[in-house]
């Protein structure tokens, strides 16, 4: 079963905050970082099993990503650009060519829940930081039926 997972990036420190001057500099706060690990351990308890990780280059997604692959072990990462900078099209070309296999896809919203709820024919996923939407893939890879949502705010992680 192939199944394609669309997870924002965990909660981000504001770039004051942060002590940073671009937002693509903004490091992931505590808290999301406990998010995202809860999001991935909890895909992990689902059977998801990426055979590749692609995240955005900017810092909070990557650090997501990292923060994944210390769950999904056996997983290899790239980064995209198109995670970052679009459009929609871009990352539905690079769900499309990564090799066959189950996906996980780091990014920023609102694009990453413009592309699930289009590959589900649905509109846009509300996707909450580190919540993910995962998708089982059709027999054609842009055909797709969303399985679940997820916020690990829901679990009783603070916001």
């Amino acid at each position: 079963m192939e199944e394609l997972v669309f997870m924002r990036h965990g909660h981000a420190l504001g770039t004051r905050e942060a002590g940073v001057c671009c937002d693509s500099e903004r490091p992931l706060s505590p808290r999301g970082e406990e998010e995202v690990l809860e999001s991935a351990r909890h895909l992990k308890a689902a059977g998801f099993s990426p055979g590749l990780i692609i995240s955005s280059p900017f810092l909070r997604a990557a650090r997501t990503a990292e923060l994944a692959a210390s769950v999904f072990t056996s997983a290899r990462r790239q980064t995209a650009p198109a995670l970052s900078e679009g459009p929609a099209q871009a990352v539905l070309d690079l769900a499309e060519a990564a090799p066959k296999g189950s996906l996980l896809v780091v990014g920023h919203q609102p694009l990453l829940g413009a592309v699930a709820g289009f590959c589900a024919d649905l509109p846009p996923v509300d996707l909450a930081p580190a919540g993910f939407a995962r998708l089982l893939r059709g027999a054609a890879r842009e055909e797709a039926s969303l399985l679940e949502v997820y916020d690990p705010a829901e679990k009783g992680l603070p916001r």
